[in-house]
C-alpha cells in the first residue's frame, strides 16, 4: 500500500490543502483567506507543534488544514518542525476517507531555517517530501476487511524534480526497511529476506553473494551457524554490493527473523514483538537501495547475517564455546544474547574481505539500550573520535538523534571467561557497552559505529512518538546513514 509524492502547484486538483507555519507566522496564515483569519483570530489554532484545525470551504478546494510547527524555542530544531508539522497535516487528512489528494504549502521561512541546519534549501523541501510519504505509510495483509486508508497523492509546494527525485531515493529505502521489518516471520523468514535481497538487486544492479550453511561452515563462521541451528529454516548470510566510488564502506544489520531466545527462552509476551528483531538487517536493505537510487559516490557492501532463534534439539546452549570466523573462541553465557553473535561473524568478515575504511552496524540488540534511553533515541558506540562525531550530527540532521556512551576498556572485564577468549554477556550493568565491547573485537582495528536501535526501531508503548511513525516499524537508521554516507 503505497502513495506517490510529487511536488507542484498544491492548490490544484486536489482535495484538501494544508498550511504548515509556525507560531511566529501567524499573520502568514491569516493572510491565506477570511475563514483562515477568522480561525486565527479566534485563538483556535496557535500553530503549536503537530497542531492541526480541519476547516471547511464553499469556493476553492473544498478542505483547508492548518499545521502547526510550533516556535522557534523547539529543542528539536527546525527541520525536524518541519517534518512534524508536515507529518500531521498528512496523519489529519488521511483521517478523511474521501481525501485523495493532499496539498501542502510550506510557508518559507520555516524552509529557510530548516536549509540552515543542513545541505541547503533543496534538503529542507527533500526532509518534508520523506515525511510526508512515511506519515503515509501503512503496511497491512487485510485480505477481506478494511484497510488503512492511504492518500494517493501528496503535492508539496515549493519543490522542483531534482528535489523529488532525491527525496523518492530516501522514501523508497525507509519504506523498504520498514515493510521488511513488519513482515511476520511466516513471510520474512531467513529464506524470505534472501529473496526480498535478490529481487533488490535484480531491480537495482546490485552486486549480490549469500553465504549458505556449506560455506559458512567451511569459512568457520560459527556465530551464524549456532544461533540459526535450532531453526528449519536454515541461516545465511546475504551481501549487497553498490559501486559508486570512493570510500569503501561495510554496512551489518542484525537480521533475526524471529528471536524466541533459544534454549533460554523469553516469556511469550516478550515474543510478541521479536518479528522485529530483523530491524537492522531491514535498515541495510533501505540503505543500499536508498544510495544506489541516488548514486552516493562510495562503494557500499551491507552484510545481512539472517538467521531464527529457536530452541531445538539441535539449538546451541548455554555454556557451549564456539569459534568464530576471526578465530576468536566465545562461551556462551546466555543464548538469547544472540544478535552479537552473528553480527560479529559479520562485521569480522567484512574487515578481512572488503577492507573498508569505515565499518557500521545496526541492531535491535539490547534492552539495556531501551533502559538507558528509552524509545527517544538510538545508542551510539564508536572506537573512532571522528566517525562518531560525523554519524551523531548525521543522526540529528536525519531526525533519528543518537546519544554516544562510553567504550573504555574497563568494560571488557565483565566479558572475560575461564573458558573461552570471551563470554557472549558482561552480566546486568552497562549491557548495552558490554555488548559493543564485543562487537568491537571482530572489526579488526577499523574505524567502527554501532548503533543499538532496540529502543527505536519499532513503535513500542513509551515510544519513539512522532507524526511520521503512525505504529508497526520506523525504519531507524536509513535516514541516518545516508545523511553519513553524503557527508563523506
Amino acid at each position: 500500500m503505497r502513495g506517490s509524492i510529487v511536488v507542484g502547484n498544491a492548490r490544484e486538483s486536489v482535495d484538501a490543502v494544508a498550511y504548515i507555519a509556525g507560531r511566529e507566522k501567524l499573520d502568514w496564515l491569516r493572510s491565506i483567506d477570511p475563514l483562515v483569519d477568522h480561525v486565527v483570530g479566534l485563538g483556535d489554532f496557535r500553530a503549536e507543534l503537530e497542531e492541526t484545525v480541519l476547516l471547511y470551504r464553499r469556493d476553492g478546494v473544498p478542505r483547508v488544514i492548518l499545521s502547526g510547527a510550533g516556535g522557534e524555542d523547539e529543542w528539536i530544531g527546525h527541520v525536524e518542525r518541519l517534518r512534524v508539522a508536515v507529518a500531521a497535516a498528512v496523519r489529519r487528512a488521511r483521517r478523511l476517507k474521501s481525501v485523495k489528494r493532499l496539498g501542502i504549502v510550506v510557508e518559507e521561512s520555516l524552509v529557510e531555517k530548516a536549509a540552515g541546519e543542513g545541505a541547503g534549501k533543496a534538503w529542507a523541501i527533500e526532509q518534508a517530501l520523506v515525511a510526508a510519504d512515511m506519515a503515509n505509510y501503512a503496511y497491512s495483509l487485510h485480505g477481506r476487511g478494511e484497510k488503512p486508508h492511504v492518500l494517493a497523492e501528496v503535492r508539496l509546494e515549493p519543490g522542483d524534480d531534482e528535489v523529488l527525485e532525491a527525496a523518492r531515493a530516501v522514501a523508497e529505502g525507509v519504506r523498504l526497511a520498514r515493510d521488511v521489518a513488519n513482515a511476520p516471520a511466516n513471510i520474512m523468514n531467513p529464506e524470505g529476506l534472501e529473496q526480498a535481497a535478490r529481487e533488490l538487486a535484480s531491480r537495482l544492479g546490485l552486486g549480490i553473494r549469500v553465504l549458505h550453511c556449506e560455506e559458512l561452515e567451511s569459512l568457520g563462521m560459527g556465530g551464524i551457524l549456532a544461533v540459526g541451528g535450532g531453526s528449519d529454516v536454515e541461516p545465511r548470510l546475504i551481501i549487497l554490493e553498490y559501486h559508486g566510488g570512493g570510500k569503501r564502506v561495510a554496512v551489518v544489520g542484525k537480521a533475526v527473523a524471529f528471536d524466541a531466545g533459544g534454549l533460554d527462552l523469553k516469556p511469550p509476551q516478550a515474543m510478541l514483538e521479536m518479528k522485529y528483531d530483523k530491524s537492522g538487517g531491514a535498515a541495510a536493505l533501505g540503505i543500499v537501495a536508498a544510495a544506489a537510487r541516488l548514486r552516493l559516490p562510495v562503494d557500499l557492501v551491507a552484510l545481512i547475517p539472517a538467521v531464527e532463534n529457536m530452541p531445538s534439539g539441535r539449538s546451541y546452549k548455554p555454556l557451549d564455546v564456539i569459534k568464530m570466523y576471526n578465530g576468536v573462541t566465545v562461551e556462551i553465557g546466555n543464548t538469547d544474547a544472540e544478535g552479537r553473535l552473528i553480527m560479529a561473524d559479520a562485521l569480522a568478515y567484512a574487515a578481512e574481505r572488503y577492507k573498508p575504511d569505515i565499518m557500521l552496524d545496526l541492531a535491535t540488540l539490547t534492552g539495556a539500550a531501551v533502559v538507558a534511553l528509552g524509545n527517544h533515541a538510538a545508542a551510539l558506540m564508536s572506537n573512532n573520535e571522528e566517525l562518531a562525531s560525523k554519524l551523531e550530527k548525521a543522526a540529528w540532521r536525519a531526525g533519528e538523534p543518537a546519544w554516544r556512551l562510553p567504550t573504555w576498556p574497563v568494560y571488557e572485564k565483565q566479558l572475560e571467561s575461564k573458558t573461552a577468549d570471551t563470554n557472549n554477556v558482561g552480566g546486568r550493568w552497562a549491557g548495552v557497552i558490554t555488548a559493543a565491547k564485543f562487537l568491537e573485537k571482530f572489526v579488526d582495528g577499523r574505524p567502527w559505529a554501532h548503533l543499538d536501535i532496540a529502543g527505536v526501531a519499532w513503535v513500542q508503548e513509551k515510544g519513539p512518538w512522532k507524526p511520521y511513525y503512525p505504529s508497526g516499524a520506523t525504519g531507524w537508521g536509513v535516514r541516518t546513514v545516508i545523511e553519513l554516507l553524503r557527508s563523506l
